[in-house]
């Protein structure tokens, strides 16, 4: 047998941002080669609790000893206490019925799906089609693919995708109608709704959108009048609104759930990613029953996974929930996310940082070529990886923002149980590797 640490064919395109892993603990990854490398981006914004708890390891050994596996339409005990944990300590009271899927992307395919069923089953045929917006993902389904603005994921893959048209990120940085003054006009408010007239609005079945854009447009925090405006435009053209809460929900802004800083009423809600924080893979549509109701007049039912629900997950799923509740980590991330802010506003005065933002512990830092006409960096610059490459080296791993159109993002997404000298360690090694990669990057065209 060849050596365990390669092993050729894997992954299928080689990935060389990163080396291989071993082992994690806390917030530290470590690698093959022993070095422990600071996870500034909680892999993908999953990372919550931190890495290596036995507690959920012990959790997730007593629930597939118990019950390998189940349909996912049946009540286990382990599904049943997760659905009781949800409706009693995280969601509105409203928002009680859940649906289990394995990964966000499924969860918005099922969210689209459940849409259409909706309105057929409400008596409205003509309503189909799903509004996405502007830089944004959803995930790599071609359902979810179809509904988000991420150019570079979508690239030769159009005649797959839905012909819908795109609403207007709240973007005011690249905004046509924000950029002078850099402050958003509601003009991408608006451009929903004239999307919604211009396809017919008895065609329109749903609106789906993050609250705060995750790492598509790097933390992208909406003005306090955008949600509010949102979401009356929805209910007055009878479309639903499916917030994605994929990255945002369980605590990574300082709230429960995103659509909490604007106290929002959407008909569905998607969750995955610290749902379980990375140790088990698990998501769910999370709906009301003004969205079931039709369905169960018309005795119909949501397609399901094999795999949906697993117990094991749903075991883990629920430790993970107990220990963001007793060691109050919402809470954690509220204010560290201040600090992480104030540590952060000394980029802003970098001649190639275009903008940072962001609330809690997801934040993002935009970089350009010219920071007065915000000029990118070619996409053949490979700026991003460059600077996260830069960022290992140094110890730290930063994740990769960005459409492909709107690029060169880097963003910081840490477990809640990051201290704050960790903190000041990533904020340093950023402004490092921004400034070795930048200035060979700056280098005449």
């Amino acid at each position: 047998m060849s050596d365990a640490s390669t092993a050729d064919g894997f992954p299928a395109i080689p990935f060389t941002a990163l080396p291989g892993l071993v082992s994690a603990d806390g917030v530290y990854l470590v690698t093959a080669g022993g070095q422990r490398i600071l996870d500034a981006g909680g892999q993908a914004c999953v990372s919550n609790i931190g890495y290596g708890r036995a507690d959920v390891a012990d959790v997730a050994a007593k629930a597939l000893l118990s019950l390998t596996h189940a349909l996912p339409p049946v009540q286990t005990p382990q599904r049943i206490r997760l659905v009781q944990r949800l409706t009693e300590a995280w969601l509105p009271p409203e928002l009680h019925r859940i649906h289990f899927v394995n990964s966000g992307s499924e969860a918005v395919d099922a969210a689209i799906r459940l849409a259409r069923q909706h309105h057929l089953a409400s008596g409205r045929p003509g309503k189909w089609k799903v509004i996405g917006r502007e830089a944004s993902y959803h995930g790599v389904t071609i359902g979810a693919l179809g509904v988000s603005g991420h150019t570079q994921r979508r690239r030769g893959l159009e005649p797959l995708l839905s012909t819908v048209p795109l609403a207007p990120a709240c973007y005011p940085l690249r905004c046509r109608h924000c950029a002078s003054t850099r402050r958003c006009s509601l003009q991408c408010a608006e451009g929903l709704e004239a999307l919604i007239e211009r396809e017919g609005a008895d065609s329109i079945a749903a609106f789906i959108a993050e609250p705060i854009v995750g790492t598509s447009g790097g933390a992208l925090v909406p003005p306090d009048d955008y949600w509010p405006r949102v979401q009356e435009i929805c209910r007055r053209h009878q479309v639903l609104l499916i917030v994605d809460e994929v990255i945002t929900g369980f605590g990574r802004t300082g709230r429960k759930f995103a659509f909490q800083h604007w106290d929002l009423k959407p008909d569905m809600v998607l969750v995955a990613k610290g749902f379980t924080g990375g140790y088990a893979a698990l998501a769910a549509l999370i709906t009301t029953q003004r969205v079931i109701g039709p369905l169960l007049a018309s005795n119909q039912s949501i397609m399901f996974h094999t795999f949906g629900g697993h117990p094991a997950a749903c075991a883990v799923a629920d430790k993970v929930l107990e220990i963001l509740e007793r060691e109050a980590l919402v809470e954690r991330a509220a204010q560290l996310g201040v600090y992480l802010a104030n540590k952060l506003s000394r980029l802003r005065a970098h001649p190639q940082v275009a903008e940072v933002r962001g609330r809690g512990l997801l934040w993002a830092v935009e970089i350009v070529r010219n920071k007065t006409t915000l000029e990118q960096f070619p996409e053949t610059a490979g700026v991003t990886l460059d600077i996260i490459r830069a960022g290992v080296e140094r110890g730290v791993l930063f994740y990769f923002g960005g459409t492909g159109e709107h690029r060169d993002v880097i963003c910081i997404a840490p477990a809640f149980v990051i201290t704050t000298e960790e903190i000041d360690r990533l904020v340093e090694v950023l402004e490092q590797s921004i400034d070795a990669v930048v200035a060979n990057a700056m280098r005449p065209l």
